[in-house]
This record gives C-alpha cells, structure tokens and sequence, in this order.
C-alpha cells in the first residue's frame, strides 16, 4: 500500500496550503517559507525543523542526520575498519603500506586541504580527505556524517589512498575521482544499499558525470578491466 503524501511542511509543521518544495531523492515536502528563511542542516541541506543540533564547531544538523551520526572515536573506527575490509575483499585493494586514520572537525579538514592546495567542489563541504605528508599518509574523515554517508566517503577516500600507492602518477582528475566515486558506488550495492547507490547517479553532484565515465568504461572492460586500467593510466 502506497504511504500517503505528507500534508504538512517536515520544517515547521505548518499545512502546506500554498505549494511546495521537494530535495532530490527525499519523500519530505517544504514550504517556501522555509526553504527561503530556515538555515540548512550542513550534512544533507534540508531546512532545519526546530528539533536540529550545533555541534561544536558550528555546523547545523538535522534530525534525520543526527539519528545516525558518528561521534564517538571506537564507533568510527570500526565502521571505517569494516568499509577498508569490505573493498579490499570486494576489489582485492590490499595495500603494501598502512593508512591510518583520523575523525576531525571542519576546521581543521579545511586546514589541512589547504596545505595541499585542495580546492573542494563549490557549494560542497569537504566529508573526507586522503592526504600524504612525507612517510605519513592519513584518511581524515568529519566527525557527526550519517553512517551511510560515513561508509561512502571512506570507501572514496581509501581508494584514493590506493591510487596513491598503485598509481602515483595518475593526473586525469576525472579519471581519478571517478575511480573512487566508482569504488564508493560499489561499496554501497556490495553492502546491500543500492538505492543509495542509486542516488550517487541522480544527485547532482559534481563527480556524477566521472562516476558516469568509470561506468561506461565497466561495460566495456568489466570490474578487474577497470582496476588495471587505473593502474596503467597517467
């Protein structure tokens, strides 16, 4: 049986008597008050309701994303543990050198993709980085993301790391970001969420169209065709 459509704004509660509004991929409907006036939860963009939380270093959330946020340090560590493990059992991605990882706030993710020079894509905030400072190589992941989005961004970056190992001299941005949109678009149906690997192709995100790329050159090459020719390219 089919859920009935809301009646009401999922912001402010009020009946929704003068149209609506509705974000990519999401049941709830909005109010053009509120998609005007609310400020938006700074993990999915959604006009706060008035039950959302500050976390310490002034980014906004919203209900639904904090229902499933990580926090706490141990938690994050063995979802990050068990997304490495799932991409190496699913690609064979093993490393020879060891990655560690760390869970930051968003200053000082944006401190340190400023020493590489990074420049994140407009209007996105920067979820994870893989980032190599001499021997040092580090996954640094923002800490309060949904455990979804938390699993897709680590398995994004961990291929980044891999591409650092396997493929250094790798310099087609697309190609590389389309790689490890690809392995994240992966990880997701591999664990199970292919409507959430779905939404990677209808969100309009900057990378859709090299996650497009890396798919296309799947249906000529396979999944094993793919990984070799990463590793061949420049």
């Amino acid at each position: 049986m089919p859920r009935p459509e809301p009646t009401t704004c999922a912001s402010c509660g009020r009946p929704l008597d003068g149209g609506y509004y509705t974000l990519v991929d999401r049941p709830d409907r909005y109010c053009p008050g509120c998609i005007a006036t609310r400020p938006r939860c700074a993990t999915c963009g959604a006009p706060l309701g008035d039950q959302h939380w500050r976390l310490h270093d002034g980014r906004l959330q919203c209900a639904g994303c904090h229902a499933t946020a990580v926090y706490d340090p141990p938690e994050a560590k063995r979802i990050y543990a068990e997304t490495v493990a799932g991409v190496v059992s699913q690609f064979g991605m093993g490393l020879n050198v060891g990655v560690a990882f760390r869970m930051v706030d968003a200053p000082t993710m944006e401190g340190i993709r400023a020493q590489g020079g990074d420049i994140p894509p407009e209007g996105h905030s920067t979820l994870g980085l893989y980032h190599r400072a001499g021997h040092l190589r580090t996954i640094y992941m923002l800490y309060g993301l949904p455990k979804l989005g938390f699993r897709t961004t680590v398995a994004h970056e961990y291929a980044h790391a891999w591409q650092g190992e396997r493929c250094p001299l790798l310099r087609d941005e697309e190609l590389r970001e389309g790689f490890a949109e690809w392995v994240a678009y992966h990880h997701l149906r591999w664990i199970g969420c292919d409507l959430a690997a779905q939404r990677m192709l209808n969100a309009p995100h900057p990378y859709r169209p090299a996650l497009e790329r890396l798919l296309g050159l799947e249906l000529r090459l396979g999944a094993p065709g793919v990984i070799e020719h990463i590793k061949r390219a420049e």
